[in-house]
């Protein structure tokens, strides 16, 4: 006996699809992406020297990321994510229509997020010559080309409607001019990517620090690579539509170019985020910071310890005896070449008042006095 064929299953348009999965990770990150730029923002004012072009820029990319994300959200009301027999021609053509404009904003977070980081690594490693000048050059590349990609991807197709709409097509570029153009500036992004990561941490690792300090400013550095990962996925989801381009019966192409806006969306989110990762270091400098650190520490370690009377240990006329060392930093004349900051270090004993066995009562004193005078090397320029 002979098997039926398979049935097609009808169509069912309340089928949401990709879409809420797609709207809830990419505005959650997009989320994160602002609260990470804002909290930049906070930390150069309140700890560094104030806000610098890097910071600017990163705000501008968090613009554009907003707009990029609204336009994903405007082509979700139109059926982002739903399987093509699901949708309406007026309803593909409107998905197409928001996804296309969400390019625009989205290419420009990329060039201004990744200008943003090339300029912190300069200031950071902008002593070594040979990394400045790859930072420059190759971030002035990449920009170039990208400028170049955003005007084609509207004037590939006369009128612009017929980006998105096949029946106003009155002329149209080769599709393999674009995609080669959009393939080589996602490359070269994803390589940047990679880059900016691993020379920085060659340059760290031959720091004359302790080996846990290195490898936490590595670890810090290479949470980049997520980026990189987002982006090879983009480009992955580039080759995806060129192919469903090229075959006129190809199936649910909306539907799998959902899966690219996805990776897109994430990728700018990311990119931001990572961006903002070394400046927001110097939260641990800040009052606030110190204070729930040292309250979390009191009470972790009350919490382990047994708890000890202090008639036991302690005299206990005025309380415990605290032992405390107190830095004061001293300017000196000139700095030394590498931003050595001088600064003198106090160890100071205080003891309390106890009570003798005569009945008087020795008043508060400097148990020792301890001077040494060393040299650090310190950017205060840089958070």
């Amino acid at each position: 006996m002979s098997a039926l064929p398979a049935v097609p299953l009808p169509p069912n348009p309340s089928e949401p699809g990709r879409g809420p999965v797609i709207m809830g990770l990419t505005w959650t990150f997009a989320g994160l992406a602002i609260i990470a730029t804002a909290l930049r923002v906070y930390v150069r004012k309140t700890v560094a020297n104030g806000i610098s072009w890097d910071d600017w820029l990163m705000c501008i990319a968090v613009c554009f990321n907003i707009v990029s994300q609204s336009f994903v959200t405007i082509a979700y009301t139109h059926g982002l994510g739903k399987h093509d027999v699901n949708l309406t021609p007026d309803q593909m053509m409107g998905v197409l229509k928001w996804m296309w404009l969400a390019n625009t904003p989205g290419l420009l977070v990329s060039i201004f997020a990744r200008i943003s980081i090339a300029v912190l690594l300069i200031r950071l490693f902008g002593i070594h010559r040979w990394l400045r000048w790859y930072l420059i050059i190759f971030t002035a590349i990449c920009t170039v080309l990208t400028i170049v990609v955003l005007p084609c991807t509207y004037l590939q197709s006369t009128p612009v409607s017929g980006n998105w709409n096949p029946f106003a097509i009155e002329k149209r570029w080769d599709p393999i001019i674009y995609m080669t153009l959009a393939y080589l500036s996602q490359s070269l992004w994803t390589f940047s990517d990679l880059t900016f990561v691993l020379f920085p941490i060659l340059v760290i690792w031959r720091l004359q620090m302790a080996l846990r300090q290195r490898v936490g400013l590595a670890l810090i550095m290479s949470v980049s690579l997520l980026t990189m990962a987002l982006s090879i996925l983009k480009t992955i989801g580039l080759k995806t539509i060129a192919e469903q381009q090229a075959d006129p019966t190809a199936k649910d192409v909306e539907y799998n170019a959902s899966l690219m806006i996805l990776w897109s969306c994430l990728e700018q989110a990311f990119v931001i985020i990572m961006g903002c990762v070394p400046p927001l270091r110097a939260l641990a400098k800040l009052e606030m910071a110190k204070s729930i650190s040292i309250s979390l520490s009191s009470f972790l370690r009350r919490a382990m310890s047994p708890s000890i009377k202090s008639s036991d240990t302690k005299p206990a006329v005025d309380g415990w005896a605290i032992d405390s060392l107190q830095m004061s930093s001293t300017r000196t004349g000139q700095p030394n070449k590498g931003y050595g900051l001088p600064f003198t270090a106090e160890a100071t004993h205080s003891g309390h008042n106890v009570q003798n066995q005569h009945g008087a009562v020795e008043s508060n004193r400097i148990i020792s006095t301890t001077e040494r005078s060393l040299a650090f090397n310190q950017r205060e320029d840089i958070v």
